[in-house]
């Protein structure tokens, strides 16, 4: 069993190493595809936690300014400037605070008194801004750098406007984006902030999110280099990931094959490529003046299966729709036998087992027919041997008479199999031209002590007479049986007691046997 199983997987070093590479590579690309689609995911999803975060943020700091204006007075004593130290020193962005009037004129500031306009171009955007804010980037006299100024304009016309370096703002946004991820911060056209990562190399992605109230853009860009970078962090997985694949690849190619090396796909495989064996049970003649006749009979082993039911071929072919496929088969293999055996076959008849429902698709007799034209050996000596499973109704019983007409013409024999099993009857007997009664081995079996199948089997047999037909009793396998059936005027029998089914060399050998007898 385990040899069987192995025999399953791939063992040629090429298919092997096919797997390994198909895998190593299946598993960089589904890492590659996974970690590119991930990241540009990401970035946006990142890029929209930044953004919400600073505008809390800018939220925060203007609560803070309005409730330093509602505080404020258009005075700069100790007292005002002595307040807003406080406020700066308390606030966690603002390094400088001041105040300005409705005029847009600094008056005031945690550093001291001041006296200097705000730019107009400012104004005119705390003018057209709903909330009367806006941020600018200047530079600062205090600190020597470029610095952000947030302004409000409260309702009261006292505005305070709050200086903050631009590292403070990019630190909201830091919290939210990993190192890899470059961003950058503008107020119009000049960048408040950024931080170290390469945005002048390729950019995988870029993500924009405008601060419509205050100018402001951040922009959040996915560089190349990250992403190589993250991938190449990723190859013991990418490893691990490339031996499941290889495992899948297996598990695959075993599921394929045990598909197709599952029973209904061998015999599929086996009746599409005439694989299969026919071999040949005599039929005994009694009358020693008569000749001896053979059925032809399926057999099959098959090397996952071992040897396989002829009952399990026939239903499995009937599920497959492969039934008329497997009884062409076998009337080849029978005419190629006569062909190969011209002599010592010319007076045999031999008969094949064919199914009803096969009898009545329209082209069975054309068919049939094409094959008695390329073997032209099996006319007169072909017979089938028809199996009836079930019962026939209106439409299909002139069919059946039409096929038959048209069978008897090719010169080919016709027996009812098993009969009195199923629903060969007698009225069976009635409605079709049959030239031979097999009477079915079940009968035979309890022929010696079942004194009513005796009486029933004396009677078919007289009818069977009387309608000129030869009658075969099947299964006979001990004298006393062939005794019985002797005295209900049987003229053939069949049968282990006299043979099994042979194959073709072994029945042409106990064919010469019986020659020699004569």
């Amino acid at each position: 069993m385990l040899k069987r199983l192995a025999a399953l997987f791939p063992s040629s070093k090429q298919i092997l190493a096919l797997y390994a590479v198909g895998s190593f590579i299946c598993s960089i690309l589904l890492f590659a595809l996974f970690l590119y689609f991930y990241l540009l995911r990401d970035v946006s999803l990142r890029s929209d936690q930044a953004y919400l975060a600073l505008t809390k943020q800018m939220e925060m700091i203007f609560v803070e300014l309005k409730h330093i204006s509602k505080e404020a007075q258009l005075t700069c004593n100790e007292a005002d400037i002595k307040r807003l130290r406080r406020a700066t020193f308390y606030s966690p962005v603002f390094k400088e605070i001041g105040l300005f009037n409705a005029n847009y004129q600094v008056y005031c500031t945690n550093l001291g008194p001041r006296d200097f306009s705000i730019f107009s171009s400012i104004t005119d955007r705390i003018e057209a801004s709903p909330t009367s804010r806006t941020v600018s980037l200047v530079k600062s006299h205090t600190l020597g750098d470029s610095t952000i100024l947030i302004f409000y304009k409260g309702e009261h016309g006292i505005g305070v406007n709050g200086l903050a370096p631009p590292k403070n703002l990019g630190n909201f946004v830091n919290r939210w984006l990993p190192p890899g991820y470059a961003y950058e911060l503008t107020l119009g056209r000049q960048m408040v902030v950024g931080n170290e990562a390469d945005i002048h190399g390729s950019i995988l992605d870029k993500q924009a999110r405008r601060f419509d109230d205050l100018a402001m853009t951040l922009a959040v860009y996915l560089p190349e280099r990250y992403y190589w970078q993250l991938l190449k962090e990723l190859w013991p997985y990418i490893l691990l990931s490339s031996v499941f694949v290889f495992l899948l690849f297996c598990l695959v190619r075993w599921s394929f094959l045990y598909y197709r090396r599952s029973l209904p796909q061998c015999i599929k495989r086996a009746i599409l490529s005439d694989a299969m064996e026919v071999y040949f049970q005599p039929i005994i003649a009694l009358d020693k003046t008569a000749t001896h006749e053979l059925e032809a009979l399926i057999r099959w082993y098959s090397p996952y299966h071992g040897q396989v039911s002829p009952l399990s071929i026939v239903e499995i072919s009937e599920r497959l729709g492969l039934i008329d496929d497997l009884t062409w088969m076998v009337i080849r293999k029978v005419g190629n036998f006569y062909r190969d055996n011209p002599e010592l076959l010319k007076d045999i008849r031999i008969s094949v087992n064919v199914d009803r429902h096969s009898l009545i698709h329209e082209d069975f007799a054309s068919n049939l027919a094409d094959i008695m034209t390329e073997w032209p050996e099996l006319k007169g000596r072909l017979g089938l041997e028809v199996t009836e499973t079930t019962a026939l109704n209106s439409i299909e019983l002139p069919l059946m008479v039409s096929r038959f007409e048209h069978i008897k013409a090719l010169d080919i024999r016709l027996s009812v199999d098993d009969f009195g099993t199923g629903y060969a009857g007698l009225d069976f007997l009635r409605r079709f031209p049959y030239d031979t009664l097999k009477l079915d081995q079940i009968f035979i079996a309890s022929l010696k002590d079942d004194q009513f199948t005796r009486q029933v089997l004396t009677s078919v047999t007289r009818l069977a007479k009387e309608l000129r037909m030869e009658v075969v009793a099947e299964g006979v396998e001990r004298e006393d049986q062939l005794e019985a059936v002797r005295e209900l005027g049987v003229e053939r029998v069949q049968g282990y007691y006299f043979c099994r089914p042979l194959p073709a060399d072994q029945v042409l050998d106990w064919l010469r046997k019986e020659q020699d007898k004569k």
